[in-house]
């Protein structure tokens, strides 16, 4: 069965199609966006395309892998970035990942997105704990993560590498037991 799209107040989950390589790469070729990810600018739309077909036909995340999702307004159809999962592979941890246009930060659309992506992972898929790292530099990803209720769990130093660069990571958990409670706060 197909991925069913997840829906929120203004945003649609849904997995890419062909037609969004030539956004998914103009997205991922822009230095500042690209600033602490793990790719290097210009990000190629061949690249963009050989993404999007590594994911097609998939059901959703799967054990040792990471599933990609655009996230489009509901207003206009209009591609706000993207947000990927990783379920390790005994399926109890997840890793996720968001990346948005510049013309769509600051408007809560991460925090959005990434909350429904979170009742995806712990209301349907069972997981235990949700993991996210960023560059401890990267101050908008860390309000996005803090917001959602994930805890500063460390740095790792010098883990992180994008071909011969090296950084720090900035480490962060939720457990499930903490996304229920915090999002039944959140709707208060």
């Amino acid at each position: 069965m197909p991925f069913a799209p997840l829906t929120t107040d203004r945003l649609v989950l849904r997995p890419f199609t062909a037609a969004d390589a030539e956004d998914f790469a103009e997205r991922r070729s822009d230095p500042e966006t690209a600033m602490y990810q793990a790719w290097r600018v210009p990000y190629s739309v061949e690249r963009a395309r050989d993404l999007i077909a590594s994911m097609e036909g998939r059901e959703g995340p799967i054990p040792g892998g990471w599933y990609q999702l655009d996230i489009t307004r509901t207003a206009d159809g209009r591609t706000v970035g993207d947000i990927a999962m990783y379920l390790h592979e005994h399926g109890h941890t997840a890793e996720i990942g968001y990346t948005l246009n510049p013309w769509a930060r600051r408007r809560g659309y991460a925090t959005e997105a990434a909350a429904a992506v979170l009742d995806l992972l712990v209301d349907v898929t069972g997981v235990h704990r949700i993991e996210a790292s960023t560059h401890p530099a990267n101050e908008r990803s860390i309000a996005v993560l803090e917001r959602l209720g994930f805890t500063a769990e460390g740095v790792r130093r010098e883990a992180f590498w994008v071909e011969d660069e090296v950084s720090d990571d900035a480490m962060f958990g939720l457990l499930a037991r903490e996304w229920r409670a915090h999002r039944t706060a959140m709707r208060l």
